[in-house]
């Protein structure tokens, strides 16, 4: 069947994953807070992504981390926290025309410490923060609630 210079557009899929990144130091568990480029909004948040192509959840979360920090785990896994929010208007060209809400999966990473970031461009700073700070730069309640449940569950 012959095609006539057509383009399949591919959407990204309605699924993200939020990774909270942290260290155990001598103070207690430490953060990683990453400030999104002007470009990208300017706020603070923790890792974020979507998967592609055929990745699981767990793959995504991976590539996600290691894309925007260049750091590898030493533990990675999801918790018992997920929520959905409305796409925004100015990221709808971005999915199918009928996705209204994007559902995102958290995960926890703990990192070495003395492990520091390389931020891809998305990012133009980081911060190693407690717990406590970090609820202070993060920008949206869902963030902060999943943030709320991942500290609760690391410091039983």
């Amino acid at each position: 069947m012959k095609r006539d210079c057509e383009t399949v557009r591919q959407f990204r899929l309605p699924i993200q994953v939020l990774v909270y990144c942290y260290r155990r130091a001598a103070s207690g568990i430490e953060y990683l807070m990453l400030r999104r480029t002007a470009k990208y909004g300017g706020f603070w948040q923790g890792v974020t992504g979507a998967p592609e192509g055929k990745e699981c959840l767990l793959e995504a979360s991976m590539r996600e981390l290691h894309e925007e920090t260049q750091l590898t785990p030493v533990y990675l896994q999801q918790v018992d926290f997920g929520y959905s929010f409305p796409v925004e208007e100015e990221w709808k060209w971005a999915y199918h025309p009928s996705v209204e809400r994007i559902e995102e999966f958290v995960f926890v990473a703990e990192v070495a410490l003395g492990a520091e970031p390389l931020l891809s461009f998305e990012h133009d700073a980081y911060e190693w923060t407690n717990f406590e700070q970090a609820l202070t730069l993060l920008k949206w309640p869902n963030n902060r609630a999943a943030l709320e449940f991942c500290n609760g569950s690391l410091i039983r």
